[in-house]
């Protein structure tokens, strides 16, 4: 599913009448946002990111992803993350097993467990290390992140993104990035700045539990 959402954005580009080349290496044409339905009214508080899945051949690519969007996400905004472990035990009540796609039914009663307004999900669609000169590391990745409603499960916005280490020197001069971790927390920020300028509300008010 996560690489058909893939093809419908590099499609939709050529539809377009623009090079998928050179978008996919703009640094102004990514992170790439599609919105399916709007948010829910309001401001977002209460937010469940539930496990990533690896459609790469990196391992633990999904792990190490879902880590460090997490963290940034909760860095963010006033946002109130659902707990991981809350989310894993509802995975083992529903037996749910890593690495497979939960259904939108699957995912409603997650949300509605931990009342959570929306859910976030994510695959890692590509992760490599590429090897440079004199043992230097250029990490690629690619990602597809979906908000989805927690009343339904149903995807409201799809945030596609790809990135080399070497795109921040020749693109952007903030300095080539050498690891997986710190290229996926670079492309975090971009994928929740991106949100938030789109119109995801953070919580206006102080979290509860």
């Amino acid at each position: 599913m996560a690489r058909l959402f893939h093809c419908l954005f590099l499609v939709l580009l050529v539809l377009l009448g623009t090079g998928c080349e050179t978008i996919l290496r703009s640094s102004e044409a990514l992170p790439l946002h599609r919105q399916m339905a709007p948010m829910p009214p309001g401001p977002i508080c209460r937010v469940a990111i539930v496990p990533f899945l690896n459609d790469s051949d990196f391992p633990l690519g999904d792990a190490i992803v879902q880590k460090v969007f997490t963290a940034q996400f909760q860095e963010s905004g006033n946002y109130l993350v659902i707990q991981e472990g809350d989310i894993l035990k509802i995975y083992q009540q529903l037996h749910l097993l890593p690495g497979v796609t939960p259904t939108p039914e699957q995912l409603q009663i997650v949300a509605s467990r931990v009342n959570a307004q929306v859910l976030i999900t994510g695959t890692v669609l590509e992760m490599r290390e590429n090897r440079g000169e004199h043992g230097s590391v250029d990490p690629v990745l690619a990602v597809e992140l979906q908000i989805r409603d927690g009343r339904s499960g149903d995807s409201l916005w799809t945030a596609y993104h790809r990135r080399e280490g070497n795109d921040y020197q020749k693109a952007m001069h903030f300095g080539t990035i050498h690891t997986i971790p710190g290229l996926s927390r670079q492309m975090a920020v971009e994928i929740i700045n991106l949100w938030q300028k789109k119109g995801l509300a953070q919580c206006d008010a102080s979290p509860r539990s």
